[in-house]
């Protein structure tokens, strides 16, 4: 197969013989004829049937012109997708985070997308899981790390991972003293917790299903002390005895001197950290990318920790 092979049959075809290409296509006739002769000689079969006028393809030449189309095609994906390639040298990629998932899992991955795309500039977004949803959704960013929240039509979601929260309670609160063997407890009755002071998360933030399934459990005792739209700002009002709090499995390898993290027994809901992007706005390539290596982080790391990845439906603890 040559590249001239194609040229020349779509030439015949057009101008209805060998003689008439010839002369649209400046060749001879001589030239071209041999030239389809030679084709001809190498498959075995004849690709023209001559006795129509306008001449046709034979069955084979029909074979054989698809085939050409095909390996045109495939080349033509090959250069675009280089040319993309190269494109990918300069520019910049806006993601929309929360803090939280900014400091425990976006770092990670960053670090070596930076040493593969030095070119592209990361524009980091950060704020709450509803605005950063309508981000998504305008195209305000080119993806948003986010919550489970209620699903919208107009946004693509790939879910990452399933990560199960915990009450904190802080080693200071006379509930703690009160605890047999804290360091391995791992689990409290919400009974226990009932009239304890407790650091809510902001409407429009993460873990409002939680909180609202632990105020069901509590019979809607707890007091509130402080809203915040930090989990960092509620870590740190748990450490000074503010008050408990929903937090993170994440969370858990810090302040375990300072803060006990216990199970609670009635069960509340696991969280499904996801990406949201909009069908409204064509996915670019280097985001693709990005979002193929967070997946591939979040597969490896979670699986790592016995986690359940990837998963369409929540799960009751």
């Amino acid at each position: 197969m040559s590249e001239m092979d194609l040229e020349y049959i779509r030439a015949i075809l057009k101008y209805g013989s060998i003689t008439a290409a010839s002369k649209k296509i400046y060749i001879s006739q001589s030239a071209l004829s041999q030239h389809i002769i030679r084709i001809e000689k190498k498959l075995g079969v004849e690709i023209f049937n001559r006795d129509f006028k306008p001449i046709k393809l034979t069955e084979a030449g029909i074979i054989y012109k698809k085939s050409l189309e095909d390996i045109e095609k495939l080349k033509e994906d090959t250069f675009l997708k280089i040319e993309e390639i190269n494109k990918l040298k300069i520019g910049e990629l806006s993601i929309g985070s929360t803090d939280y998932q900014t400091y425990f899992f976006l770092t990670k991955v960053l670090k070596d997308f930076n040493e593969d795309y030095p070119g592209i500039k990361i524009k980091l977004i950060e704020a709450k899981t509803d605005q950063l949803n309508r981000f998504a959704l305008n195209g305000i960013c080119d993806f948003a790390i986010t919550y489970e929240t209620d699903k919208c039509e107009d946004l693509e979601s790939i879910n990452l991972y399933r990560e199960d929260v915990y009450i904190a309670i802080s080693t200071k609160n006379p509930l703690a003293k009160d605890l047999k063997d804290e360091n391995k407890r791992k689990s409290i009755e919400a009974k226990k917790l009932i009239g304890q002071n407790i650091i809510r998360m902001k409407k429009g933030q993460n873990l409002i299903l939680q909180y609202q399934e632990l105020d069901k459990f509590t019979e809607n005792s707890l007091k509130t002390v402080l809203e915040t739209d930090s989990i960092f700002i509620a870590q740190k009002c748990v450490r000074e005895n503010l008050g408990i709090a929903i937090l993170p499995e994440s969370m858990l390898e810090e302040d375990k001197k300072e803060i006990l993290y216990l199970k609670l027994k009635e069960g509340l809901s696991s969280r499904t950290t996801m990406i949201n992007y909009s069908k409204k706005h064509k996915l670019r390539r280097i985001a693709k990318i990005f979002i193929d290596r967070l997946e591939l982080y979040a597969k490896e790391e979670f699986k790592n920790r016995g986690k359940k990845w990837n998963i369409d439906k929540k799960k009751i603890l």
